[in-house]
């Protein structure tokens, strides 16, 4: 019986021992989950007391922003308060000054009705003296066609008479044969069958210039095609430009100058001389020559002188990837659309600055100064 209580005992007490290490594995677990998860509040404590910190600076810098920002808005106040105070000053001297004005206003319109009466009486006297006078002006305008008439005639016929029938090769020859008056002549070009007529200028520098070029008022079109740039267009004795195949054959025949005259818009006159100028053949698309150049028309030469070839709008010849004759109008000696272009669009007084398309040469009045009047003329450099 004592066995058996003893061996109950231990059973118990086994039992118990058993309990008590499983009651103490799941206090130990217990303990290892509660310090982990202290752990981990711990830590998002930390991070909540960072951001906290971190918002905390925020806001300070935007409490300082906004302080900054409410200074700025206290001096902007102020500012538009003195601006208005001025305006308010300004507003009341315009109304004194509006006053002051509309009275002498008042005082001039007074003045100008006296004076219109007075106006009017003087235009009686005018029109009373004007219709004593009108018979003497008609007789004195009849007396100024009259000799402008007798004028015309008498030049015409010493041109006539010293031309007698005789025709030139070119107006140096018209010259050397005594003609000493400017105008329209007829000559012979060397190796051609038919009789040409040039306009001869007799006067500058020694005269015997045969004119290929001449613009002055722009009654006369220059945009025209290659055709017509070959034959030639225009009236001798008015604008006009010869021809390239009559200048082509001209200045093969002998050795020719050509001289260029120039006029801007407030009528300063210069020009430009070349020692040698020829043209090439249609088929080698009229090349410019040109050597020696000398005058008042700038320091260097406006025209290209080594060889550049003539471009019209349906013609294009020059050295630019672009259509210079599409840009700057006209048939001329574009290269790569260059620094002149005296068969440009004529420009009227008022309407001739800032125009790249006018008539232009770059070194005498700049690259977009479009020029009142031009004459381009040549004749045998031996003269």
């Amino acid at each position: 019986m004592v066995q058996l209580q003893q061996r109950a005992v231990q059973n118990h007490t086994v039992t118990m021992l058993e309990i008590g290490t499983s009651l103490l594995s799941q206090t130990v677990e217990q303990t290892r989950k509660l310090s982990k998860i202290e752990t981990q509040v711990l830590n998002q404590t930390s991070r909540i007391e960072i951001q906290l910190l971190e918002n905390s600076l925020s806001m300070n810098k935007l409490e300082k922003e906004f302080m900054r920002q409410t200074d700025e808005i206290s001096r902007i106040c102020e500012r538009s308060r003195f601006l208005e105070r001025k305006v308010y000053d300004m507003e009341t001297r315009h109304q004194s000054e509006v006053g002051s004005v509309r009275r002498e206003r008042e005082s001039l319109q007074q003045l100008v009705t006296q004076q219109v009466s007075t106006i009017r009486e003087l235009e009686k006297r005018v029109q009373a003296a004007s219709s004593n006078n009108s018979g003497l002006q008609r007789q004195q305008l009849q007396l100024v066609d009259t000799v402008q008439h007798l004028v015309t005639l008498v030049s015409q016929r010493k041109a006539a008479e010293v031309k007698k029938e005789q025709i030139y090769r070119d107006c140096a020859e018209a010259s050397e044969s005594g003609a000493n008056v400017s105008g329209v002549y007829t000559i012979q070009i060397e190796n051609t069958t038919d009789p040409r007529e040039v306009y001869c200028d007799m006067e500058t520098s020694g005269g015997g210039w045969t004119v290929i070029q001449r613009r002055f008022n722009g009654s006369l079109d220059f945009q025209r095609n290659w055709k017509e740039y070959k034959l030639g267009f225009g009236d001798r004795s008015a604008e006009h430009w010869l021809g390239n195949e009559a200048i082509y054959q001209l200045t093969n025949q002998r050795p020719y100058s050509l001289r260029i005259e120039l006029r801007d818009w407030d009528e300063h006159k210069v020009y430009g001389l070349y020692d040698k100028f020829h043209l090439s053949s249609e088929r080698q698309k009229y090349r410019l020559y040109l050597r020696g150049y000398s005058g008042t028309a700038g320091r260097q030469s406006s025209l290209a002188t080594h060889g550049v070839s003539f471009s019209t709008r349906d013609a294009d010849n020059d050295n630019c990837h672009c259509k210079c004759t599409l840009l700057l109008t006209g048939g001329w000696w574009f290269d790569a659309c260059g620094l002149s272009n005296l068969n440009g669009v004529y420009y009227t007084a008022g309407n001739h600055l800032r125009k790249l398309n006018g008539i232009k040469w770059h070194y005498f009045r700049g690259p977009s100064y479009s020029l009142l009047s031009t004459i381009m003329m040549i004749r045998p450099s031996d003269f």
